[in-house]
């Protein structure tokens, strides 16, 4: 067993890793995409005749942008990049593009500031995943290879003016472009979690009221059953046992008729509470229609699931049922039996109703535990009058 999960976990650590390396591949290649549309306004800008470079010259650095995209994806590809503390490689990704979209800005006539700062944004964009260490160290990058391009190649009568306003605006991009891509990043992410934890709280009550009755806030029918099969699943399967008690109000249509149906409804959900007080955090109550009830005991024999449907009959002792009439009381009549082996689920739920209709049909008030064979009778035990 221990050998089957650590290569179930082996394969889906190989398998997570895997989604990683696609999703780097596809960074990769976003960015790659706005360089590409970068230099194809260069080449635009080049055939009109607004650039101060030969195409040659412009081919070279086309050549230089596709390499550095060749060698990124295959780094990833090799798994070269795990081998490094940031498996990202976002610095070496923004220092690729950066040069690039410098040099090829830089020898832009009149059109390098629109040039300069539509291959900017597509960077900012990019850089959204580095830490304000690595912002600092690629802006200071570009801004030192920008100063550089422009002081080994400036022609004579450059505007040194608009060049240092250009450096000042270029630092401004870098710097906070990306911290204020970050900021609303964050902020959006932040709205997302919110909304996701009120979807979750709203599906968690969905769920609640699904597996709830409505009325009295126990568990329903179809909870219950679902219950009643994990419970036979655990006895089927090792050395586990577990009873059930089928509940019944006595008399409860004579609350109805006598006080209203608005007092028989309290009851019901006064029953409920003094049923969940009684019973343990592992047991279970359910409503399954009318005034009826089923206790589940988990882990209890049949002869415990009795003394339990005895605390609960004594608590109904101090529960009113109307002001109008405060000694007024009701009582139970209750089915219990044992889980047995090849028991179905329905057959388990049959007998203890079997065993409930035996207490009802010998006077009601009392609790009768289901015979060995189906035909045979219940063991009795009564509950003191106290109506």
């Amino acid at each position: 067993m221990f050998f089957i999960l650590t290569d179930e976990v082996l394969m889906k650590t190989i398998a997570d890793t895997v989604k990683q390396q696609e999703a780097r591949t596809f960074r990769v290649a976003t960015l790659g995409a706005g360089i590409f549309a970068h230099l194809i306004v260069c080449w635009t800008v080049l055939s009109v005749g607004y650039m101060d470079i030969s195409a040659l010259q412009m081919l070279g650095l086309s050549s230089l942008a596709i390499t550095g995209f060749f060698v990124l994806v295959f780094l990833i590809g090799i798994e070269w990049n795990l081998t490094l503390e940031d498996p990202e490689m976002a610095v070496p990704r923004m220092i690729w593009a950066l040069t690039i979209v410098i040099i090829t800005s830089h020898f832009v006539i009149d059109l390098k500031s629109v040039v300069l700062f539509s291959g900017l944004a597509m960077i900012v964009m990019g850089a959204n995943r580095l830490s304000r260490s690595q912002q600092f160290l690629v802006a200071g990058y570009g801004l030192l290879l920008y100063i550089t391009v422009v002081y080994l190649t400036s022609p004579e009568g450059l505007d040194w003016v608009t060049e240092v306003l250009l450096i000042i605006a270029f630092g401004f991009v870098l710097l906070f472009g990306p911290a204020l891509y970050r900021f609303e990043h964050l902020a959006i992410e932040g709205v997302i979690t919110e909304k996701n934890e009120e979807l979750v709280k709203a599906l968690a009550q969905i769920r609640e009221m699904a597996v709830r009755d409505e009325m009295t806030g126990v568990y329903n029918r179809r909870h219950l059953m679902e219950l009643l099969a994990r419970e036979k699943a655990m006895a089927d399967r090792k050395n586990y046992v577990f009873s059930i008690a089928y509940v019944d109000l006595d008399y409860f249509k004579n609350v109805n008729d006598r006080f209203g149906h608005s007092a028989g409804d309290e009851v019901l959900r006064s029953f409920s509470r003094v049923a969940e007080n009684v019973i343990r955090e592992i047991d279970c109550i359910a409503r399954i229609g009318g005034e009826e009830f089923v206790l589940v005991f988990a882990g209890t024999r049949q002869c415990d699931a009795v003394r339990g449907a005895e605390r609960l009959a004594i608590g109904l002792k101090d529960m009113s049922v109307t002001l109008v009439e405060p000694d007024y009381r009701v009582t139970t009549s209750v089915g219990i039996t044992e889980y047995r082996q090849g028991d179905s689920v329905q057959q388990l739920i049959d007998r203890a109703d079997m065993a409930l209709y035996e207490a009802k049909r010998n006077g009601r008030n009392k609790i009768v535990v289901a015979g060995d064979k189906p035909s045979a009778k219940g063991n009795q035990f009564r509950i003191p009058s106290y109506k």
